[in-house]
């Protein structure tokens, strides 16, 4: 391995001590036909153009969350609904991308259009992210302390339920699945021609330099707010690298896995600090206020070991500057598409 090389594949494993360290995550759902992570709908071919790969990505995440919206994807209604909203977050990084091509009215019109489905569909995981955040505490602690808190699990729980049997939850995801199907039509109609590294590239450094910049709010202060923002460049980060992960998988595989591996941290300790937010709320629930100084002392701790474990792993993701990290990726596409041309 040339001495450039080793550096660079030393960066994108960097922290995984770290990351090991934080230990499992918090349950999250799949995509359900168990490959979140490889399917050729949200990656860029060998051979293929820049503009059509982009359109033909969007295109296939829109009528995949039409049809978990529909039931068409043999998903039950929570899943899809999830399933859905992470397709509407893969194509809004995909626009991202190509931000500076589109054009800045374009992408505007294209992204509330997408930030709008989203919002249909974003409350209704709320209870269920609560419960599946109290469950993973049980898991880590014990399940004795778990049972300590029944009550509070089976109220969010009930709330949770309620959203799907009275209708209102099947009405939003019917309304979204129509939203999206209706704008469906737009996606050949972007303005985005060509080849090459020029329509993505300053897509990618804009990701990789708001995420360094998130990244420093962070370590400045690490607020529920400056952590959830750093989460979502984490993400777009993460999907822009999975779509040009084949011009060098050695590399850009371990990175974008990392990268994901950072949003699961940052994103369990967000579902954590909203449910620390409903267990200060919800006094009543507890037979004991030694019971809800427990859990909270419980989701201070994983929070703790959450968030060192991100920011370590951050800090090693972020090293570069961002001129440098886009030439050094430049160069990989560039080579990746001088050994597969585009096709005549």
């Amino acid at each position: 391995m040339s001495p450039s090389r080793e550096k660079t594949a030393g960066l994108a494993v960097a922290g995984t001590a770290v990351a090991a360290a934080a230990g499992a995550g918090l349950k999250r759902l799949r995509s359900s036909d168990g490959t979140p992570f490889d399917s050729d709908s949200y990656r860029l071919l060998a051979g293929e153009p820049v503009a059509a790969g982009i359109k033909r990505v969007i295109t296939a995440r829109v009528d995949d969350a039409i049809a978990h919206l529909r039931g068409e994807a043999g998903t039950e209604a929570p899943e899809g609904v999830h399933e859905a909203c992470k397709d509407i977050k893969k194509i809004r990084s995909a626009l991202r991308l190509v931000r500076e091509s589109i054009g800045d009215d374009v992408w505007r019109l294209e992204n509330d259009h997408y930030r709008d489905c989203a919002r249909r569909l974003s409350g209704f995981r709320d209870a269920e992210i609560l419960v599946e955040a109290l469950d993973g505490l049980a898991e880590r602690f014990g399940q004795t302390a778990g049972e300590r808190f029944d009550r509070l699990r089976q109220e969010l729980d009930r709330e949770n339920r309620a959203a799907y049997e009275d209708g209102t939850v099947e009405r939003a995801m019917a309304s979204a699945a129509a939203e999206l199907e209706a704008g469906r039509s737009r996606i050949d109609a972007l303005p985005l021609k060509g080849d090459g590294w020029d329509p993505i590239g300053p897509g990618i450094r804009r990701s990789y330099r708001r995420g360094r910049k998130r990244l420093r709010g962070v370590e400045e202060e690490a607020s529920v707010t400056n952590l959830h923002e750093l989460r979502k460049r984490v993400k777009d980060l993460w999907y822009q690298l999975r779509l040009i992960r084949d011009a060098d998988p050695d590399v850009l595989r371990p990175l974008a896995d990392h990268a994901h591996d950072l949003s699961d941290h940052l994103g369990d300790d967000h579902d954590l600090a909203l449910l620390r937010d409903q267990v200060q709320r919800r006094s009543a629930t507890f037979a004991d206020p030694a019971d809800q100084r427990h859990l909270l002392e419980q989701i201070d701790q994983r929070r703790g070991e959450l968030q060192f474990a991100a920011i370590s792993l951050a800090e090693r993701i972020y090293a570069e500057k961002p001129k440098k990290f886009t030439k050094r990726l430049e160069s990989r596409w560039e080579a990746w598409r001088e050994r597969e041309p585009i096709a005549a």
